[in-house]
């Protein structure tokens, strides 16, 4: 759990860029370095800090292409199937369950035009599949914004 505003700081600090050292967000938020340690062990040990990952372009290994698939699946055997089947769809690469008309919206990343067909086409097994090509983008965050304060680094 979020203890206080060195918490959420470090946070913010990590969301911007995971390879700071204790060192560097110590300097940034008045903390030692081994309480900046003991924070952020304990954010991880309680899942609040899930992965440290890196966020890779699509374009520059060869996704040039981004789209929005929805999804209705009306068959429960079908949805339950789909759901366990996927790991096999390695373009998508966020997938929620949604409420609406739909029951699930997925953000896929693709080679071309002809990898998107595939795709739907793998995916209509399942379901009616819906599809909303990105033409640019306007935010892309991966981090979450925390209306507390702002630090400028």
């Amino acid at each position: 759990m979020v203890k206080d505003d060195f918490d959420w700081k470090i946070i913010d600090l990590l969301q911007k860029n995971s390879r700071f050292s204790f060192a560097q967000i110590s300097r940034e938020i008045g903390l030692s370095p081994s309480a900046v340690a003991e924070r952020i062990q304990r954010l991880e040990d309680e899942n609040v800090i899930k992965k440290h990952i890196s966020i890779i372009d699509p374009k520059k290994v060869g996704y040039s292409l981004k789209a929005y698939i929805t999804f209705s699946i009306k068959d429960f055997q079908k949805y339950e199937r789909f759901l366990e089947s996927i790991e096999e769809f390695p373009e998508i690469i966020d997938c929620s369950r949604v409420t609406g008309n739909d029951c699930l919206i997925m953000k896929v990343v693709l080679v071309d035009n002809t990898h998107l067909e595939n795709l739907v086409n793998r995916l209509s097994v399942y379901g009616s599949p819906s599809t909303s090509v990105v033409l640019s983008d306007i935010l892309t965050n991966a981090s979450l914004k925390f209306p507390r304060f702002d630090i400028n680094i």
